[in-house]
């Protein structure tokens, strides 16, 4: 395991977050610039990011695996969703913050933590599941999972939800790993050329949303610390032990256990000010799980993996 490479990362978006900080602690980001950029980011570069993340790459899988991996991308999300919902009654989150605890606890920042740890422990091949499930995830968190964070009521199917530019990318770039289709080059570097601003614009907007709150608030809150015990450390483990025993293939359960330990989701925090969520909630989580995983994920990694 490259303990080295996975503390570098984190410490890449730990600096675009103390960026965020400093412009929030100066003025030269408020609540106002913080929407401004999250519809920004949600609007385009984002869906820039989903649709090239499968843009110029050699697919290695047949319709059949790749069909097989979505349905275990899904299942798996499921599962977490699940377990989510007892975790917040558990802790008694309160009510108006529970649908925003399970995005936490359910979605995580597979895109630019995922890949690099994958190939490292089970090398290229085994990225091609992490752009599966990097789509399924991509899929629910911008349909159900935006619900989740604003928490209007409950979740009903409909074409409103269509008018979502991320979800439209994440069907079209499905749609173009499904079928193979060839993207010309010049078009997958405008896309890439976007879409790599997407982690530092919301590790700014995370850094200017905690400067404008007690830092107290984020690290006395109790049930985030608790929940995170519960995502980063059991709920790995216990995949792990359980996949096992159950002889799942040892890459799917390598990449499975992988995705488990990554910290939330970062558009946790773009979403929240987007859609009226508590975007001081999802800040702390962000900010918590990504610096508690420091320490959870080479740990880990290094016990169940060698």
């Amino acid at each position: 395991m490259n303990v080295p490479a996975l503390i570098e990362k984190m410490l890449v978006l730990f600096f675009a977050m103390a960026a965020g900080f400093v412009c929030g602690k100066r003025g030269w980001l408020d609540d106002a610039g913080n929407r401004t950029i999250s519809k920004l980011v949600v609007m385009l570069t984002n869906p820039m990011l989903a649709l090239s993340s499968v843009m110029g790459k050699e697919r290695l899988m047949s319709n059949k695996q790749v069909l097989m991996l979505t349905a275990i991308g899904f299942a798996l999300l499921f599962c977490c969703m699940g377990l989510s919902r007892v975790v917040v009654r558990l802790l008694r989150v309160p009510e108006g913050d529970r649908g925003l605890m399970r995005f936490l606890f359910s979605y995580c920042n597979i895109s630019y933590i995922g890949y690099p740890i994958v190939q490292a422990l089970f090398g290229m091949d085994a990225s091609f599941y992490v752009t599966v499930i990097v789509l399924c995830s991509q899929l629910l968190m911008w349909s159900y999972g935006v619900h989740l964070v604003s928490g209007h009521g409950k979740f009903h199917v409909s074409w409103s939800i269509f008018k979502n530019h991320c979800l439209i990318a994440s069907l079209t770039a499905y749609t173009i790993y499904l079928t193979g289709l060839k993207v010309p080059d010049l078009v997958a570097s405008m896309c890439s050329f976007i879409g790599q601003t997407t982690s530092p614009l919301i590790m700014l907007i995370t850094g200017s949303a905690l400067a404008l709150m007690p830092l107290r608030k984020v690290f006395t809150n109790g049930k985030l610390y608790m929940m995170y015990a519960v995502k980063l450390v059991i709920l790995p483990v216990c995949a792990y032990f359980l996949l096992r025993a159950l002889g799942v293939d040892s890459m799917l359960l390598g990449v499975i256990v992988v995705v488990l330990c990554i910290p939330s989701a970062t558009n946790a925090t773009n979403i929240a000010y987007l859609y009226g969520g508590n975007h001081e909630l999802a800040s702390s989580g962000v900010m918590l799980s990504t610096l508690l995983s420091m320490v959870t994920m080479p740990l880990l990694m290094h016990v169940l993996f060698g």
